[in-house]
């Protein structure tokens, strides 16, 4: 495989794995989304009744794949708070490449209006919203317009720039004191920029202070976990540096009394994972593959327990953590002692 073709793989692998990111967050954690960049559009939802997210409805609307990699888009269909029967879909643009782009505002004309048309027989109603993760402030397409002749279009919708966050002392003093889960993704988000070359005792720093804020502030299991994933896509580290810090968020669970238990686990089954497809891709069976990842998983569950061990960790916290019975964490235990 060519460097260059290997460099576009993995570039493309990154930006899927940041869709991924703040698709998980608009997913989980929806309202405070709404509220925190779109509070007009959250006072109007009535939140008690069904949301649905139609990602294979886009696929349908978007079959030529013209979405690409720069931007982690989502379909919602949502109920209105007034009484009325008729649902609204609510199209988030979200750019994830961090750059400006020309023809933005052509793009988002052009979703409206192919899933406007979609569901015009039915009379449901579309809003566009836009997100913009770029760092120049100067670029703000909030609008598409055509004019000529006496014919006029014109398509104007909300667009949020999450450098403002920095750049702007009112949205910088929101973001430092809001109790909105969304704080932190922004803070997260720039905090990223930051760390572009910084070293890994810097980004586990900085890493670390987010995590602990998530618990400063008293969010629940459902967002520190949605919080936690986010911030771990953001900033990666190796795995030495990862259990540091798993082990210094398990003590913070157990001074905050919020036995939550994050995504420690998972980061340990998929490194598990990871390591066992691997050896069975080698070995190119698909048994070897299996037992691979099975013994993968389950070697990844007693290191991260040997380490929460030797550090004192509760044994009831540790079983949660990685899902092993007590009986196995005790012979652990007494292998460690």
């Amino acid at each position: 495989m060519g460097k260059k073709k290997k460099q576009a793989e993995q570039t493309g692998e990154n930006f899927k794995k940041y869709d991924s990111a703040w698709k998980d967050v608009i997913e989980e954690l929806l309202e405070p989304f709404l509220e925190f960049f779109f509070p007009d559009v959250h006072a109007d939802i009535d939140f008690s009744k069904e949301i649905e997210f139609l990602s294979q409805e886009l696929r349908k609307i978007a079959p030529d794949g013209t979405v690409g990699q720069r931007y982690a888009d989502e379909l919602i269909k949502v109920h209105l708070k007034d009484g009325s029967t008729k649902c609204i879909r609510i199209f988030i643009h979200l750019e994830i490449q961090g750059k400006s782009e020309v023809g933005f505002e052509e793009r988002v004309f052009i979703y409206f209006y192919r899933i406007f048309d979609y569901h015009r027989e039915e009379g449901t109603e579309v809003v566009s919203l836009v997100v913009l993760t770029d760092e120049n402030k100067k670029y703000r397409p909030d609008e598409y317009r055509i004019s000529r002749w006496g014919f006029d279009l014109r398509m104007k919708f909300p667009l949020v720039k999450l450098i403002d966050y920095k750049n702007k002392k009112k949205l910088r003093k929101k973001m430092e004191t809001s109790t909105n889960p969304m704080a932190v993704v922004v803070k997260a988000q720039l905090k990223s920029y930051e760390l572009k070359k910084a070293d890994d005792k810097k980004k586990s720093t900085v890493k670390w202070e987010l995590i602990r804020e998530c618990y400063e502030k008293g969010y629940g299991k459902k967002e520190i976990d949605a919080l936690f994933k986010f911030i771990d896509w953001l900033i990666r580290l190796p795995d030495d540096l990862t259990n540091q810090l798993a082990k210094r968020v398990l003590k913070l669970e157990e001074e905050y009394k919020m036995p939550y238990v994050t995504s420690f686990e998972r980061l340990a089954e998929k490194r598990g994972e990871k390591r066992g497809e691997k050896r069975g891709e080698k070995r190119g069976e698909k048994r070897g593959e299996e037992r691979g990842e099975e013994r993968g998983m389950e070697k990844a569950k007693r290191e991260t327990a040997r380490e929460l061990v030797k550090n004192g960790v509760d044994i009831d916290i540790i079983a949660r953590a990685t899902g092993l019975s007590r009986e196995k964490i005790e012979e652990l235990a007494e292998s460690v002692h």
